[in-house]
Formats: C-alpha cells, structure tokens, sequence
C-alpha cells in the first residue's frame, strides 16, 4: 500500500493476528485514523475517508491538501497540466487529456468537465459541504 495515500499522513499497516490487520494513518501533528478489520480495500478505503473527514475539518489549507490528494490519486496518470492559484481564492485545475478537474475556490465548487471541439463542458458540480472520499474518488475515476 502507497505511504502516502493522503498528503501529509503517514500509513502504516500491520498483522495483529491470523488474518486482522490495523489499518492506521497518522498525522505529523498526531491525528489518527485508525480500524482493525481484515485489509481489503474497502477497510483502507473506509480508513482513508475517516482521515480524510478528519483533514476536511481542521485543515487550515483545505483547498491546496485537496489538490494534492488529487494529484496523488492521479499518479500513473499522464497529467497534460496542473495549476494551483493560491491568489486566486486558493482555485486549482488539473488536467488528464480532455477531462479535468477544477475547484473554484471563491465559490467554493468542485467541478468535473470534458473537452470537445476545444469547449469545456461540465459533467458535475458539487459544493465544497458536499465534497468527501466518496465523491472525489468518483470524480477521479472518471477523469481515467
């Protein structure tokens, strides 16, 4: 499993007995997400969306660890550009081909287009109180 499955935490997965694993993410400044279950991906899914809730509500840079978390989703993948516009409401795009990603930080909206005849359409549209594991992952899947 990737070490940095979320930007900043660390992921450590150990065997506790025959089969049961602790899943565990820490945090440099000591937040955990943490559960002991057998280590199928739903459970380290289950264990990324708990971090990423605790990220969500006492992140100080919400929009810029979401860029990253998406970049870091988006490894493997021929990334055609990327920008993060911190003077700009904290605004980010990232593109994979003709899909991309954008989060408009003064409206505070993650949006999903695609590119055709050079024209961005959008496919969704979510409010920042909307945005979890869930529906950043869904986003991401489509942009592959």
């Amino acid at each position: 499993m990737n070490t940095k499955s979320l930007p900043g935490w660390t992921t450590k997965v150990e065997e506790v007995a025959n089969g049961v694993f602790k899943i565990k993410l820490t945090k440099n400044f000591g937040r955990k997400a943490e559960i002991v279950d057998n280590a199928t991906d739903e459970t380290i899914d289950k264990t990324l969306s708990y971090a990423f809730d605790i990220e969500r509500s006492v992140s100080s840079n919400w929009n810029k660890f979401l860029f990253e978390f998406c970049l870091l989703r988006l490894t493997g993948k021929t990334i055609t550009k990327e920008s993060y516009y911190d003077k700009d409401f904290d605004s980010w795009l990232i593109e994979v081909g003709n899909k991309r990603l954008l989060y408009l930080g003064k409206e505070s909206w993650l949006v999903s287009q695609t590119q055709d005849d050079n024209e961005w359409f959008d496919n969704y549209i979510i409010k920042d109180s909307e945005i979890t594991y869930e529906t950043v992952s869904l986003f991401l899947k489509h942009m592959t």
